[in-house]
């Protein structure tokens, strides 16, 4: 009796119009509300979230291996995990740029410095490999193995070349149909180059081309490409001279303050960044200070050595001049022999002028650099330092992702000084863009930013990340 008591109430609860519990099963809808406090550099409200119906490319967002994103220019590389399907929007509107469904190879630069990236298909045994901009619009496309993509510039290696046998006749050319070709040989250096120096009456110049016997292209910017003969030795030429030699640098020309030259040491390229000029406060040669007006133009070497501390050293780009030298504080490996790409896990800030240099070294992980001065600024010492690594920078702070005991996190430090700025984000800062456009990421969702509302008072200068707070 009691039972059937009991059943006839729990079928009496049952019934009627109220709603029953969710079963467990039910997924959460996406939030579309970015909820905390907004990451450091970026407006106060999102402009957009990718993870709804509305979104172009919702069909890769809703892949189920997820997706990863990198930063283009000002736009955002969408790739799904599951499969090789890409997708390129305008990080501001979200406009579709470019899909692909081919390999990204790598991510690079054009001789302007703009992000580009490579992708592959292969039909057979043939590959195609094609470069893309940050607009979507390939710059090249090619399928012999012996053509290569090098900051917009293709090169063309001898046939069967490698690293122990680098020689042979290359040839360097604009992709474009009207570019500039250059086509040159790379001899081994004679033997009696080391027995029989240069007489010192001889002029620079001459002895400058004497001792250029060239070498494999490494690097590019602008009209100048960097040759680097696997001895030590790098020059910058100017392709719109005819390749004209403009300088060329050695690792024991290249002294660090004390005066102490590296025993041997080979090059390796760091980058090109843009340096302002000084202002001098002379209005005497109004008509050349036009000319000449805008950021200098470097590149940075590291000079590495066996069981030696690096060095790096800052060049004028068009004619050779050391800028400055740094002793970095351990020995930084060379690498790959004839390396293209640059030393990797640099971090440039433009808006503080900081770089940051990642050290193989065991007392520090990284190097801040006061780009114009050439002095550290600082250094990650201590082991809760060490297991941050920079990511990217926002204006003027730098973000990086530590490795602790809880699993990890973001955290937010100020790029001149290291101070902690934030480490406990209701978000996750993805990716940032060129313009200052970020993907943050908050429980399932991307919620796009815009950059920091700038200051509404011209006159007020703008507050710097300290001041700020």
């Amino acid at each position: 009796m009691t039972g059937a008591v009991l059943l006839a109430a729990a079928v009496s609860c049952t019934d009627g119009d109220a709603p029953g519990e969710p079963a467990p099963s039910t997924p959460r809808p996406t939030p579309t509300v970015y909820r905390g406090e907004v990451p450091p550099g970026l407006a106060e409200t999102p402009l957009r979230y990718l993870h709804g119906s509305q979104e172009p490319g919702q069909e890769i967002l809703g892949d189920p291996r997820g997706v990863r994103v990198h930063a283009v220019g000002d736009a955002f590389l969408i790739s799904s995990n599951s499969e090789e399907r890409h997708l390129l929007q305008d990080a501001a509107d979200g406009s579709v740029l470019w899909r692909g469904e081919s390999s990204i190879e790598r991510f690079t630069q054009d001789r302007s410095g703009a992000d580009v990236f490579e992708v592959s298909t292969r039909e057979g045994d043939r590959v195609t490999r094609t470069v893309v901009d940050s607009a979507g619009e390939p710059v090249w496309s090619g399928s012999d193995p012996r053509e290569s993509y090098l900051n917009g510039l293709v090169v063309r290696a001898p046939a069967g070349w490698t690293a122990a046998e680098p020689y042979g006749e290359f040839v360097v050319r604009d992709p474009a149909a009207d570019g500039v070709e250059w086509a040159y040989e790379f001899t081994a250096p004679a033997e009696t180059d080391a027995e029989d120096p240069a007489d010192d009456e001889e002029s620079d110049d001459e002895g400058e081309e004497a001792a250029a016997h060239l070498g494999v292209p490494v690097g590019a910017h602008d009209d100048v490409v960097l040759l680097d003969d696997g001895a030590g030795l790098l020059q910058a030429r100017d392709l719109s001279d005819g390749a004209a030699l403009l300088w060329s640098v050695s690792g024991d020309s290249v002294a660090a303050e004390d005066g102490r030259a590296l025993s041997a040491p080979r090059p390796r390229l760091v980058g090109f960044y843009p340096l302002p000029e000084e202002e001098t406060g002379s209005p005497a040669d109004d008509a050349e200070s036009e000319e000449s007006a805008g950021p200098r133009r470097t590149v940075l070497l590291r000079w590495s050595s066996p069981e030696e501390s690096s060095l790096l050293s800052l060049h004028d780009l068009r004619d050779g001049e050391t800028l400055w030298t740094l002793r970095e504080p351990g020995s930084n490996p060379l690498g790959r022999a004839f390396a293209t790409a640059p030393v990797a896990g640099t971090v440039w800030d433009a808006a503080a002028g900081v770089l940051l240099v990642p050290q193989a070294d065991a007392a520090t992980s990284v190097v801040a650099v006061d780009l114009a001065s050439g002095e550290t600024l600082w250094t990650f010492d201590d082991a809760a330092e060490r297991s941050i690594s920079p990511r990217f920078t926002l204006a003027g702070y730098v973000y990086g992702d530590t490795r602790a005991d809880d699993g990890g996190s973001q955290v937010v430090l100020e790029t001149g000084t290291k101070d902690l700025v934030a480490d406990d984000l209701p978000g996750y800062v993805e990716a940032v863009t060129d313009d200052g456009h970020a993907l943050v990421v908050q429980d399932r969702q991307r919620f796009v930013f815009a950059p920091e509302t700038p200051p509404t008072d011209p006159a007020t200068p703008s507050p710097s990340p300290t001041e700020r707070g």
